[in-house]
């Protein structure tokens, strides 16, 4: 039986699996992500990785029926291109399917990694037995990925399903990474709760517990959704707005794809229904009503275990 390589390479670590033909999970572990020399270490040190479990697993690497890669950064899908990347300190384009294949033989796909972990949990995690889902990963920035009928929406140089770039806050009062201003990840992400915190105490929000740390630049968004679920009433706002700018992005989505499920995952995502009832609140209303019933929102399942899943899925789908 064939085997199924699986590689999730993030900034600290890469998660690592192998899969039989059947998508079941043989084996798992992690390694270390060696960054240095802009990053020209990472996919030998996978390969390696890969070769040392041969032994115990009674399998050739180079007879592998593929492999499946997510990469924290922007990614050319149809050509497994990564545009650069911060966190694992590569800059300029790198063929990753290419430089994959030519040290292990084998046949690679390459995906962002939002879209591996949505696909994974689609596959075996919230979404299982569901075609239309879309997932929302709220950390630093707003991730994400789109499914429609079993498969990720890529368009046509990779951008489809960033969500976090979705223009809501028509003021556009903060920066954003990609160098626009007005996009999601600018007021519903961790650093976005941040953002309309500081902004609305700068305003007319003095007398709360948040001013501290405000004032230290050492406001979190976990002390703020604290605050807020304490009642106190910068933080209830700050969630309040964020939540209904998420609501805003999902009814723009709706009206595209009409997905079944909506899936969050991510550091901010642990406020739960605190945060989901809040965007329930603000969803309904603005959404075309045919697209708003039957949705769901639910919490994603296999936390750090995803993005190996759904990397592992891109071989089934694409390349058997």
């Amino acid at each position: 039986m064939g085997m199924i390589l699986a590689a999730d390479i993030g900034g600290t670590t890469c998660k690592l699996g192998i899969f039989d033909e059947t998508l079941s999970l043989i084996e798992k572990w992690e390694i270390d992500t060696d960054i240095a020399d802009e990053g020209k270490y990472i996919l030998s040190n996978v390969y390696e990785a890969f070769k040392s479990k041969e032994e115990k697993l009674e399998f050739k690497v180079e007879e592998s029926l593929g492999a499946g890669i997510g990469m924290p950064g922007p990614v050319d899908f149809k050509n497994g291109i990564l545009d650069g990347c911060i966190n694992l300190n590569i800059r300029g384009k790198k063929s990753i399917s290419s430089i994959f294949e030519g040290i292990s033989g084998v046949r690679t796909i390459v995906d962002n990694d939002a879209n591996v972990a949505a696909l994974g949990e689609q596959f075996k995690g919230a979404g299982h037995g569901h075609s239309e889902v879309v997932m929302i990963t709220l950390g630093t920035g707003v991730g994400g990925g789109v499914i429609a009928d079993g498969r990720l929406i890529h368009g046509t140089g990779g951008s489809g399903g960033e969500i976090g770039h979705i223009p809501v806050d028509f003021a556009e009062r903060f920066q954003c990474n990609c160098g626009k201003k007005g996009c999601l990840e600018t007021v519903a992400s961790a650093t976005g709760m941040v953002n309309l915190a500081k902004f609305h105490h700068s305003q007319d929000f003095r007398d709360t517990v948040l001013s501290e740390e405000i004032k230290n630049n050492t406001v979190t968004s976990k002390s703020i959704v604290e605050a807020a679920m304490a009642g106190d009433h910068l933080g209830e706002f700050a969630v309040d707005e964020a939540a209904r700018y998420l609501a805003m992005a999902m009814s723009n989505i709706s009206v595209i794809t009409n997905p079944g499920y909506f899936i969050f995952g991510g550091g901010v995502s642990e406020a739960g229904t605190f945060l989901t009832d809040k965007i329930k609140k603000y969803y309904t209303p603005l959404t075309f009503p045919p697209a708003a019933e039957d949705m769901e929102i639910v919490m994603a399942e296999l936390g750090n275990d995803a993005g190996m899943y759904g990397a592992a899925r891109l071989v089934r789908q694409y390349l058997m």
